[in-house]
């Protein structure tokens, strides 16, 4: 349903479902990690939050190929990139603010104050 969902968003056709594929399991990695809960495993992060997922490999599929590219204009035609990515290896994918609020708060680790 999710990779059905995207490709009707993204207007392509079953020819893309490889890479949509990877997207969604770095989607799914993503919002494990995001999440910081170990009983959250890949199918029931799948299954619950199905809208997050959508949107980060949207999010991921609208900007590829365009990863460095900080600003654009149409007038004088005019393109600003970036000097880096933010992840080594140039990935599209981060958890914003849209993308928040359709999960749950995340744990945060403990701190020990010594003292």
């Amino acid at each position: 349903m999710i990779l059905e969902d995207v490709k009707i968003l993204l207007n392509v056709d079953d020819s893309k479902d490889p890479i949509l594929n990877i997207f969604k399991k770095r989607s799914i990695m993503l919002v494990k990690s995001y999440l910081n809960n170990s009983t959250y495993d890949s199918a029931y992060i799948e299954a619950n939050f199905e809208e997050a997922i959508i949107e980060l490999i949207y999010n991921a599929y609208s900007v590829k190929g365009k990863e460095n590219i900080q600003s654009e204009s149409q007038g004088s035609r005019s393109v600003t990139y970036k000097g880096f990515t933010t992840f080594a290896d140039g990935s599209t994918f981060a958890i914003t603010q849209n993308i928040k609020v359709l999960l749950p708060l995340p744990i945060l680790p403990s701190i020990k104050i010594m003292g």
